[in-house]
């Protein structure tokens, strides 16, 4: 599922230029209060909530004009009372509501006001229709898609250029191995979800941009990660391809990585 919100705020509110931990953690708080089906559907799927080990969402950077920043500082001063964002979650579409109820009971602890915590809450939403899957799409990462090499001997700078030789290779193998784990590592061929006959595709169209993200202290002991924001083609089975856009595709989506639109 996907959720367009619109967050209410004070005029004059300070968030962090790096925001993507407060966002992260406030996904996983409206989900660590879910019902008990929907918990179940988790724990049936090897994941447990409450112990925040359930990371198939993603979201977008925060749309917050307009404002001010602040470089030496790295903050931006909201000069209006609204900021959009959106969240995009692998989950069966039956829990949608639930969830949207959640997400408007939880706020976002987010920057301060006056020196102290502020926190926007949902005033608006819209749940997306689900997207018309081809076999080849187009997408931009809205926000960067991390890919680290594959290989067995990990170098200094593990991370991928979009137009690296063998950046193809890393990019569906960390999607498969991701989906795979999801399916609590069944067989996606014997779930027919995956033909491995498929010709994957990938193909960058025009320039990537770096992206380094800066991120809180978290359980996985990531302090910054290293992203491109770049448009592509691609061609995938369908089952995956929807996976990647509800879950993120690349690494760590759940800190804010790898959130994408057709182009």
């Amino acid at each position: 599922m996907r959720i367009q919100f619109s967050l209410s705020c004070q005029k004059g509110t300070i968030i962090p230029i790096n925001y993507q931990s407060e966002i992260s953690q406030w996904v996983f708080e409206v989900l660590s209060k879910a019902g008990s089906e929907l918990a179940t559907w988790v724990q049936q799927r090897g994941f447990d909530l409450s112990s925040r080990n359930f990371k198939l969402f993603t979201f977008s950077p925060l749309a917050i004009y307009p404002y001010e920043m602040d470089q030496v500082k790295q903050e931006f001063k909201l000069l209006g009372n609204q900021v959009k964002l959106s969240v995009s979650i692998y989950i069966d579409p039956s829990f949608e509501q639930q969830l949207v109820h959640i997400f408007r009971q939880v706020p976002l602890a987010l920057g301060t006001l006056d020196g102290r915590p502020a926190q926007f809450e949902v005033k608006h939403w819209q749940v997306m229709p689900p997207l018309a899957y081809k076999e080849t799409m187009q997408f931009k990462a809205v926000s960067p898609i991390s890919i680290t090499t594959v290989d067995e001997v990990k170098t200094a700078n593990p991370y991928l250029l979009p137009d690296s030789e063998n950046y193809d290779v890393s990019f569906f193998t960390h999607a498969v191995r991701r989906m795979k784990a999801a399916m609590q590592y069944k067989s996606l061929a014997a779930l027919k979800m995956l033909d491995p006959a498929f010709p994957m595709h990938y193909r960058l169209l025009g320039q990537a941009k770096s992206r380094l993200i800066h991120l809180k202290p978290n359980p996985e002991g990531i302090s910054q990660l290293r992203g491109f924001a770049y448009e592509f083609e691609v061609s995938m089975p369908q089952p995956i391809l929807e996976f990647c856009y509800y879950a993120g595709f690349g690494e760590y989506p759940h800190l804010g990585f790898g959130f994408i639109e057709v182009k």
